[in-house]
């Protein structure tokens, strides 16, 4: 028997059960109450529209609209108000803002459908449309500091100040695995390597969901980031074999940990839109990874498929061919509810069937019950008081502080000392702007510059003030070069200004040409120069790191930033951040990653060689030394055990990331790569002290998946000659740390040609 609450659904007073306590037992329920319902009901539980349809122009409620959209049952909202930018000198609402906007458009849904809406919002970095939260780097920095226990942090802090504001649904985490460097998403993912993402998609899955009644939406089904040009949503194509082991993974592993939802892409896919994808969204979703929760569109995506895919004549035909073909349950629309029409329309002449409807109605009643929106539809209110509290600041700090990476550091001229403050010179656009340190996805969707919308932090100007005093600085060439004649050291703040999606695409990945010529004017002179780089990619710097002497890769390390790249600069703690993504030297290495197949390459002199980078997947400096001794791979049974004893012999503490490699000598079905990251720790070690890293991996999951897509996802076990990388330098730098082994052979199986007769002249 159903826990029983009493909400008016359709005019009549309903079962509905309460506290179910898993979403597969929730989906039961989910089936009784959609059994009642009309499909003009289901269709409009499928639509999702933008919260500025139902605002005023002064972001008041039109209760009018609200009471109309619930009288067709719209199932959801998203979105805030502010992603177009600010609103007068408003920037957002804070978490009781929030909070009595969504209380009043529950209590008119209540009062009219019966249903509570599900709102959705993009809180990609920290709950970044919530004012007053506290706004975490992004995620390729969370990518940057190898840290998984920070990366959980990241997504509790998210939910909990998300989760505040009345918001169970949070539109991530980003699962894309990056590859052309160009791609302005770039800085939304984990980095370019399988595997990283993979690790990090369990634990900010599980960040996100384990202490909050809120649903993570992992996004964005699948391959997106492939792009081959760089540029946003164009089309990509892939094999079977990069679909299964590099971009799926991630998905798979989100799923394992419970996300409740998901959400899929605008691309086409080896030219199927996604919005169309059988292939994708039923056989290897559904099917294969065998994913049972709530499927969303992006923005627009079925209205793409004939306005942008032109695979369909008009919207209704693109509505059958979402629903017929994919296991999509609730289309973004965002700004119209034409959808709810073509769907009724398409029921009603027997075009798709009704249980279609059905099947997404009760996926997205489940997903409200699970999270107990019947019984309190604006959640989270025992967070507000936490919104941007200590926790989330010390949390945000560490991270900003862990995934800050120094790639250049000439003459040891890091870390500076207090003492030097007299003869330091800061300079550099980027020098006094939190935006810059954000990015986009701050406040709003394409980020802002400045500072004062930004409660927590400093720019990188303000924390040297806050620590050095009055620190001489300059904001144009003239007085730089000036000053630079007396300054012993000049930092530099570079980088790139907000920016998001697809108005982010450039054609040239060079670092802008008035930064270049700044850095080589300033070059003319004696200071020793410390270029700091703020970028959501990594703009090609061309013949600066032979001008400068130090260069701290700091990424978007966003509100602490400031602070965080200070601590790295005045040696207060010692850099750990390794680069989760290969550095690009020139324009035709820019979608090139680590792990690319070893028959790929460049051209060196008149060569075929391994393609030039300007650092390394992996790369990163410290202010101590670590030695690595005693590495140790063995085979037992079906697994590979693994140790290597990491010693810090330099004169202060420090964070070494362990990154260990594995590369197959030969592999028939599909060409190896040239490595594949295998598995990585972060040890933190005092002076003088050791410790010893240990890991046990399955053959099986040291192996490869050979498809088809679809197949339920069985890796076939690593076999033959293989060798275990401890380090990221080739082997022939330091032998001792590269160990080669061979697998208990198997027997083949004979290739037997099967075609027709050939004549063989």
């Amino acid at each position: 028997m159903m826990r029983m609450l009493a909400w008016v659904v359709l005019g009549s007073t309903a079962a509905v059960a309460t506290a179910c306590a898993t979403y597969t037992a929730c989906l039961d329920d989910a089936r009784a109450i959609v059994a009642n319902m009309t499909v003009e009901a289901m269709a409009a539980q499928m639509t999702q529209l933008d919260i500025g349809q139902v605002l005023n122009s002064d972001l008041t409620l039109n209760e009018a609209q609200v009471e109309a959209y619930a009288t067709l049952g719209i199932g959801s909202y998203l979105n805030s108000p502010f992603a177009g930018g600010p609103k007068g000198a408003t920037y957002g609402w804070n978490a009781t803002e929030w909070r009595a906007i969504l209380t009043r458009i529950q209590a008119i849904h209540k009062k009219i459908d019966g249903h509570p809406i599900l709102f959705g919002l993009d809180s990609v970095h920290g709950a970044n449309y919530v004012a007053n939260a506290v706004l975490f780097p992004h995620q390729i920095n969370a990518g940057a500091s190898f840290n998984r226990r920070l990366v959980h942090e990241l997504g509790y802090y998210t939910a909990r100040d998300t989760v505040a504001a009345g918001i169970p649904w949070i539109f991530g985490p980003i699962l894309d695995v990056t590859s052309h460097k160009a791609w302005p998403r770039v800085y939304e993912t984990f980095g370019e390597d399988p595997y990283l993402v993979t690790q990090m998609a369990s634990q900010i899955v599980h960040g996100l969901q384990d202490n909050h009644t809120i649903a993570a939406c992992f996004k964005h089904f699948i391959g997106y980031a492939a792009t081959p040009s760089g540029h946003d949503r164009d089309p990509i194509t892939l094999s079977d074999y990069e679909i299964l082991n590099y971009y799926m993974p991630p998905f798979k592993a989100a799923i394992d940990a419970g996300a409740l939802s998901g959400m899929m892409n605008y691309v086409s896919l080896n030219g199927v839109p996604m919005g169309a994808n059988r292939k994708m969204l039923v056989d290897l979703l559904r099917g294969a990874l065998a994913f049972e929760g709530m499927l969303v569109t992006d923005w627009g995506v079925i209205d793409d498929l004939a306005a942008f895919h032109h695979v369909a004549a008009t919207e209704e035909e693109a509505v059958q061919l979402a629903l017929n073909e994919t296991s999509i349950d609730m289309s973004m629309d965002a700004t119209h509810t034409r959808f709810i029409d073509h769907a009724v329309a398409l029921v009603h002449s027997a075009t798709i069937p009704k249980q279609r409807l059905a099947l997404a109605a009760e996926r997205i009643i489940a997903l409200k019950l699970h999270l107990k929106l019947y019984e309190t539809p604006v959640p989270g209110a025992d967070s507000v008081p936490r919104v941007g509290d200590a926790d989330s600041i010390q949390s945000a700090l560490a991270m900003a502080r862990e995934s800050i990476v120094l790639v250049q550091n000439r003459g040891n001229v890091l870390p500076l000392h207090s003492s030097s403050a007299p003869s330091l010179l800061l300079t550099g656009p980027s020098l006094d702007s939190i935006g810059h340190l954000c990015g986009g996805w701050s406040l709003g969707w394409q980020g802002t510059s400045g500072n004062a919308m930004f409660p927590h932090g400093r720019s990188v100007l303000a924390a040297f003030q806050a620590r050095l005093g009055n620190v001489t600085h300059a904001t144009d060439v003239t007085t730089a070069l000036a000053m630079t004649t007396v300054a012993e050291y000049t930092v530099v703040v570079l980088g790139e200004g907000p920016y998001a999606e697809k108005p982010g695409d450039i054609d040239d990945l060079s670092l802008p040409l008035d930064q270049l010529l700044y850095v080589r004017s300033l070059a003319t002179t004696p200071t020793k120069i410390i270029l700091v780089l703020l970028q959501g990619r990594p703009r090609l710097l061309h013949d600066l790191p032979a001008l400068v002497h130090a260069i701290v890769h700091a990424g978007l390390p966003c509100e602490m930033g400031g602070d965080a790249i200070v601590d790295i600069l005045l040696g207060v703690i010692s850099p750990s951040g390794r680069l989760p993504i290969t550095y690009p030297r020139s324009p035709s290495d820019a979608n090139v990653v680590h792990y690319h197949p070893q028959d790929h390459g460049c051209r060196v002199g008149s060569l075929f060689g391994e393609c030039l980078h300007q650092w390394p997947f992996g790369a990163g400096l410290s202010y101590t030394r670590f030695q690595y001794h005693g590495a140790h791979a063995a085979l037992a049974k079906d697994a590979l055990q693994l140790t290597v004893t990491v010693a810090n012999v330099g004169a202060t503490s420090g964070d070494e990331v362990v990154l260990i490699f594995l590369k197959e000598a030969t592999r028939q079905r599909h060409v190896p790569e040239a490595k594949r990251l295998v598995f990585f720790d972060k040890v933190r070690l005092a002076p003088g002290d050791s410790t010893t890293v240990r890991a046990t991996l399955s053959l099986q999951t040291l192996g490869s998946y050979f498809g088809p897509v679809g197949e339920t996802p069985i890796k076939s076990p690593l076999e033959g000659v293989f060798t275990v990388q401890f380090t990221i330098a080739p082997c022939d730098v330091d032998p001792t740390l590269c160990v080669t082994l061979t697998t208990a052979a198997k027997k083949k199986k004979s290739l037997v040609f099967e075609g027709p007769d050939v004549l063989l002249a």
